[in-house]
């Protein structure tokens, strides 16, 4: 039986049409029909949260209405696109393993950054080797305060380096 029953809300796009079991994580699963005829699989607080609003149509459309999914969608699987990916989660998501070490200590992205172009058009692509880094590891995430670096180069820039460093 589920632990909350949501059958005939609908959230966004999509309408619940039955229970359809639990996850591994023992999150409860709902079968819904989205406005475009497809059917997904969607856990109930996700659709709570409307972390999940279609079947994934809304995100074409919305791409299609901006005119960036010709510009974006041959990036999503780059290097890149995961690199600005992994940095909005580190900041933005409580769930994320890493988020007690960014977003929960304050660091945030600035408002361009929040846009994959804007990221792009600060930083570039990103170069074989190296990961995104930030100059003084107690700011945020922005132009002036980020760069591509190696591994050494990480390595060197803790915050614990940092502030002995500072503190010399």
């Amino acid at each position: 039986m589920p632990k909350m029953n949501l059958v005939g809300q609908q959230f966004s796009r999509l309408i619940v049409l039955d229970f359809a079991g639990s996850d591994l994580k023992q999150q409860t699963l709902f079968r819904c029909v989205c406005e475009c005829g497809s059917e997904t699989i969607v856990a109930g607080k996700n659709l709570k949260s409307k972390q999940v609003q279609s079947c994934g149509c809304l995100r074409v459309d919305k791409g299609r209405e901006s005119g960036l999914r010709s510009k974006i969608h041959g990036l999503i699987n780059s290097p890149t696109y995961r690199t600005w990916q992994c940095m909005k989660k580190r900041c933005l998501d409580k769930t994320e393993r890493a988020y007690r070490w960014y977003g929960a200590k304050g660091v945030t992205i600035c408002d361009e950054w929040m846009n994959f172009d804007g990221f792009l058009k600060d930083m570039g692509e990103r170069p074989d080797g190296k990961t995104l880094d930030r100059i003084n590891p107690f700011g945020n995430y922005e132009k002036d305060n980020c760069r591509w670096a190696d591994n050494a180069t990480q390595k060197s820039n803790t915050r614990k380096r940092y502030a002995e460093a500072v503190c010399l």
